[in-house]
């Protein structure tokens, strides 16, 4: 089996400075839909074409904001997901391997450790 950690530290560090960035996402994102808003205005004498280029222009990089949060609050919940469940794991192996050593030991069966070379060396 390889070795392997999870620094739940570390992600919740990464996760915590994902959350500080939000407000500047939120603050483009609502940029962007006071600029698509403001094409209302474009119509001088009844002729829209200013209106209506502006219209197609922002149309889908108005979307572009809200589909990055969308995207990174699944990221980072997925992560977060992930991280609950590999320290819950590891957390469980431990239990299983310490359940195990007892039931051995108490069918009179010595631990790895008094088999290896160095036993009783200590």
């Amino acid at each position: 089996m390889g070795d392997w950690t999870v620094d739940a530290d570390g992600v919740l560090a990464l996760l915590t400075s994902i959350d500080t960035a939000g407000p500047d996402f939120e603050r483009a994102h609502r940029d962007v839909t006071d600029a698509a808003e403001s094409g209302t205005t474009l119509s001088v004498g009844g002729r829209t074409v200013v209106k209506t280029a502006w219209t197609t222009f922002i149309e889908d990089r108005a979307l572009v904001p809200g589909k990055i949060m969308h995207e990174v609050a699944a990221a980072a919940s997925a992560m977060s997901e992930a991280t609950a469940a590999l320290v819950a794991g590891d957390e469980q192996v431990s239990l299983d391997t310490r359940a195990a050593q007892s039931r051995a030991e108490g069918w009179g069966i010595a631990p790895v450790e008094a088999y290896s070379a160095s036993a009783g060396e200590n």
